[in-house]
């Protein structure tokens, strides 16, 4: 399938069909633009490609998980330095 995304205008659309895009655009907390070409691929025998899932994720949801309590406790042990102020290094 060609990635190369085109586009045009839509005119004369009616107020019902407006308002309808709108309010699902709204209700799926997603743009007007990807609401039509959602609805429009489906209207046309297209499953749209949702772009999140895939691609790889490159955020740190990806890696997040739960710790245990070893490595909590690990991660309190280690970090415990950064609790304390150095005050020669705060001298007026």
């Amino acid at each position: 399938m060609e990635s190369h995304m085109n586009t045009f205008t839509l005119r004369q659309i009616p107020l019902p069909v407006e308002q309808r895009l709108r309010k699902l655009s709204r209700d799926a907390h997603k743009s007007l633009n990807k609401t039509t070409i959602e609805l429009l691929s489906k209207a046309v025998g297209i499953e749209p490609v949702d772009k999140k899932s895939s691609r790889k994720h490159r955020d740190v949801k990806s890696v997040l998980r739960p710790w245990s309590d070893e490595e909590y406790k690990d991660f309190t042990r280690n970090t415990k330095a950064f609790e304390t102020i150095d005050k020669d290094m705060w001298r007026e």
